[in-house]
């Protein structure tokens, strides 16, 4: 934590989210390098929409998967080629209103036959043929099944304002072990294929959402993401019969390292033999994936003014009024003091916005970005008090 940033954290307080930009960079490039370059790369913005614009400037897509990420994308210019408007559910003014941003040079994903109709009627309204990819499910309630997604590609005739670019595939997050990713791709070769051939139509276009899993823990190591991993994974991806233009989306394999999340040490306290630590952040503002009432270790820096004292246990523990508000139960450390900030490690997806933010009303951190060039404040820290009130609308505006 390089003393200009310590700096602005000291003045704007804590707690604060930092992303370092260049720490994305890097980690794009070494994944995109590892399954291939002729293999096109997604990012998702969902896992941290604070990235979107670094990454639209590195990846093939950006997945936008509701209308507030796609009013996000708008507000900062994002291309329409460089959008991928994904998400379970698009209505039908919403829809009409991405579309007439995205055009004909945005993707557009397909739910449901119901979302075909309404695409093609945006197309129609446009005077445009959209660029479509009909999500396959893998058995959840994103997507259709196989029968359905043939049914549409036999009967495209049916949808005039729509071009079928591909199929789209998601089946879950947090996989582990290449051996998911080998069924999943074999199956959706045996599916393109035969939908090649029943339906006499060439599919251009697989966007295969890889859900990788990430280590968060001390303990834990990388698995799918090894340059051994990598290179089974890109030859897997080679390996495939059906020829055709293949994308994969990543959003916390992308991201989960290039964040920290501050929070300062305001009170400390020894209760039946367990140390406290009292922190102005809490499990509000802090989510591991897997992690469960603090038990596992993350990766934790310390930023302290103070001597280094004897060797402690703490339970540390968020600001919030619920016995569950533990960050981390056993943390070994140096003696802590008030005033301390605890920097935890590899917060850069997800887990900032996956606790209960207007829970109790406390504040909404503040937002750093930092790089090369230099540091930028993102997003103030701001109160949340008046969107949680009857009657307290005009204040939030």
């Amino acid at each position: 934590m390089n003393k200009e940033l310590l700096s602005q954290l000291e003045k704007e307080g804590t707690p604060a989210y930092v992303f370092d930009l260049d720490v994305f960079r890097n980690r794009f490039a070494y994944l995109h390098n590892g399954i291939g370059l002729d293999t096109g790369m997604t990012f998702s913005m969902k896992a941290n929409p604070f990235l979107t614009s670094t990454a639209a400037k590195i990846a093939e897509h950006i997945e936008v998967c509701s209308f507030g990420e796609f009013c996000l994308c708008r507000h900062l210019g994002i291309r329409p080629e460089k959008l991928l408007i994904s998400g379970v559910l698009k209505k039908e003014e919403d829809a009409r209103e991405m579309a007439g941003y995205g055009k004909d040079a945005a993707l557009y994903t397909a739910e449901s036959p119901d979302q075909m109709e309404i695409l093609n009627a945006c197309g129609k309204a446009l005077g445009l043929t959209l660029e479509v990819l009909p999500r396959l499910s893998s058995g959840s309630q994103f997507g259709m099944d196989a029968e359905t997604v043939k049914g549409l590609i036999a009967h495209r005739d049916q949808y005039p304002y729509l071009h079928i670019r591909g199929i789209h595939f998601f089946s879950g997050t947090q996989k582990k072990m290449l051996k998911k990713h080998t069924k999943e791709i074999a199956m959706l070769d045996a599916f393109l294929q035969s939908a090649e051939a029943e339906t006499g139509y060439h599919l251009q276009m697989l966007e295969y959402g890889t859900g990788f899993g990430v280590p968060y823990f001390v303990d834990q190591k990388e698995t799918v993401t090894t340059p051994e991993s990598l290179a089974e994974f890109k030859a897997l991806l080679a390996g495939m019969k059906w020829q055709g233009h293949k994308s994969v989306e990543m959003g916390r394999a992308l991201a989960y390292s290039c964040g920290s999340y501050c929070t300062a040490v305001e009170d400390l306290k020894t209760t039946d033999g367990t140390n406290y630590v009292i922190c102005d952040g809490g499990i509000h503002q802090l989510h591991y994936d897997g992690q469960l009432r603090g038990m596992y270790i993350p990766n934790i820096d310390v930023i302290s003014t103070q001597q280094p004292g004897p060797e402690e246990t703490y339970a540390i523990c968020g600001s919030l009024c619920t016995t569950n508000d533990i960050l981390v139960s056993g943390f070994k450390h140096t003696q802590l003091h008030k005033g301390d900030i605890l920097v935890f490690g590899n917060t850069g997806a997800y887990s900032f916005y996956e606790g209960m933010s207007l829970f109790l009303s406390h504040e909404l951190p503040a937002v750093w970005l930092v790089d090369q060039n230099g540091l930028q404040l993102a997003r103030s820290r701001r109160e949340t008090w008046m969107l949680n009130g009857a009657g307290c609308a005009t204040i939030a505006e």
